[in-house]
């Protein structure tokens, strides 16, 4: 919703190349995701009533310990995450190589994200590891989706990416990448500090002092943290491959237990200070 509200909000002199979903599979919901393998929207309206579903359309995988995996057709279903849950090479996720796999949303506190309003998507990968699907621009194999957005990169070779996300939480924070010169890591920098301080001037709340999201990641000022892809050891995503070939880039996430309209809001903030800033810099 920030992405198609900035196409006509965004002031800036740049050509500007907006992608407002790269998971519309997912956007649609797990009732869609599901019609995919079934030929028809289910009649399910809650995740028990998807579970139950499952178990009488699909191929049992794994159920255990609260999780239920099955096979319908092409894809995988799961009534919860798999991506860092499931041990790389589990027998049961052997029918699932090189697939697909949708788990749903199941919030009750989380706008956009209630029970089935959204399919999350995960890949098994071709030797038995489940992913995030945002996890294959240096690979050469990889989900479709990536592959587009991938090759739309490479042929319009941005100078700045930002790349929307939200995150299981109340507060706005934003990841940044090191650069391939000491000019682009300047610059790196300073639009990550025009992005933070745009950010707190709208009244965004960024984490506790002592927040890091992840072993992989150190800070670089409030609301603002290097990631480091390496560490991480999963393969690019979208703005780690940007930065490796084409310059300053960031994901934004945005706590998803605010308000829809706040959320879409901060997300605009950020884009908007960071895009000025970037005018600076070929003005």
């Amino acid at each position: 919703m920030a992405a198609v509200a900035l196409m006509d909000d965004l002031q800036t002199n740049h050509e500007v190349w907006i992608l407002p979903c790269r998971d519309p599979i997912g956007l649609s919901g797990f009732p869609y995701a599901l019609s995919l393998a079934l030929g028809e929207s289910p009649a399910i309206d809650t995740v028990e009533s998807a579970e139950k579903l499952l178990r009488e359309k699909g191929e049992v995988l794994c159920d255990a310990d609260g999780l239920l995996l099955v096979q319908i057709g092409e894809y995988g279903y799961a009534n919860r995450m798999l991506y860092r849950e499931v041990e790389k090479g589990a027998n049961f996720l052997e029918p699932l190589r090189g697939r697909r796999s949708y788990f749903p949303s199941r919030e009750v506190d989380q706008p956009g994200a209630a029970p089935l309003e959204r399919a999350y998507m995960q890949v098994v990968t071709p030797d038995s590891e489940v992913l995030h699907m945002n996890r294959f621009h240096d690979t050469s194999w990889a989900p479709v989706e990536v592959q587009c957005a991938r090759r739309l990169m490479a042929r319009i070779d941005p100078r700045l990416t930002l790349d929307l996300h939200e995150y299981d939480g109340d507060d706005f924070w934003m990841s940044a990448r090191r650069q391939r010169s000491g000019e682009d890591e300047r610059w790196e920098r300073r639009l990550a500090t025009a992005g933070a301080k745009a950010l707190g001037a709208s009244g965004a709340t960024f984490p506790d002092e002592d927040y890091l999201p992840g072993s992989f990641f150190k800070k670089l000022e409030p609301g603002v943290f290097w990631l480091n892809a390496q560490e991480r050891g999963e393969g690019l995503n979208l703005v780690d491959f940007a930065a490796r070939n084409f310059g300053p880039g960031f994901t934004m996430e945005t706590g998803m237990r605010q308000k829809l309209s706040r959320r879409v809001m901060w997300q605009k903030t950020v884009v908007q200070a960071v895009v000025a800033e970037f005018g600076n810099r070929y003005a």
